[in-house]
């Protein structure tokens, strides 16, 4: 099954009828499935009523991502002001070029605001060590400006999620961020193509991030 995800999400792998996909996906795990429109064409949304979060489809609304972009976003219930990060190492690199590129050309004297808020982070935030699994520590990066509520977000349950998606479909070559951004967590990565056994994989990420974090917030605020 990861082999066929692998597949699906690697770039130029081919083209499907996403709207189709995901309108599957729904029916069979019970969810609420709508098409929406706008000036840029519309796209797709799936409530996924039982566990609170949506997957969302349409354009991208990020430059590193090509095409149409696929969204998988929660309420946290954490404070607005907590902002983490975590990212590939490989894609922290590229995005950190792209920055540092951004900087220089326009012979700014700080980060340009215009910049999408993870870029913007990624020379601003201190990273908070990674040490257990040794395979997130060696291959992916968190930065967070609350590095205590970022820990008990990776809470044990949550790393051994990130480390099945680690050895199975989370490649280095995938272009997937996840941040915490004004209490919401999202989830960012190519939209095409798509596969059913993509969209639970991507799901159960999100589920466990999404419990992880509301039970950081609940600790957070108790204590």
């Amino acid at each position: 099954m990861f082999a066929t995800i692998k597949r699906m999400i690697a770039p130029g792998s081919g083209k499907g009828d996403e709207g189709q996909v995901l309108s599957n996906w729904a029916k069979a795990g019970g969810h609420a499935y709508k098409t929406v429109r706008d000036k840029d064409g519309g796209g797709h949304v799936v409530q996924v009523e039982d566990q609170d979060w949506r997957v969302e489809w349409g354009t991208s609304q990020r430059s590193y991502i090509h095409g149409k972009e696929l969204r998988f976003r929660s309420e946290t219930k954490l404070s607005p002001d907590v902002q983490i990060l975590l990212v590939s190492r490989v894609l922290a690199h590229t995005l950190e070029t792209e920055v540092f590129s951004s900087f220089t050309n326009a012979m700014q004297t700080q980060v340009d605001n215009t910049l999408p808020d993870e870029m913007r982070w990624l020379p601003m935030h201190p990273r908070v060590t990674l040490t257990e699994p040794a395979v997130l520590a060696k291959r992916f990066v968190v930065l967070s400006n609350a590095e205590t509520v970022a820990r008990r977000w990776l809470d044990d349950d949550l790393l051994s999620v990130l480390e099945e998606a680690a050895t199975t479909w989370w490649t280095d070559t995938l272009t997937l961020v996840m941040t915490v951004n004004r209490g919401r967590l999202t989830i960012r990565m190519p939209g095409q193509p798509l596969e059913e056994s993509q969209l639970d994989a991507v799901g159960r990420l999100c589920s466990q991030a999404t419990r992880s974090l509301r039970a950081a917030a609940l600790s957070s605020s108790s204590g």
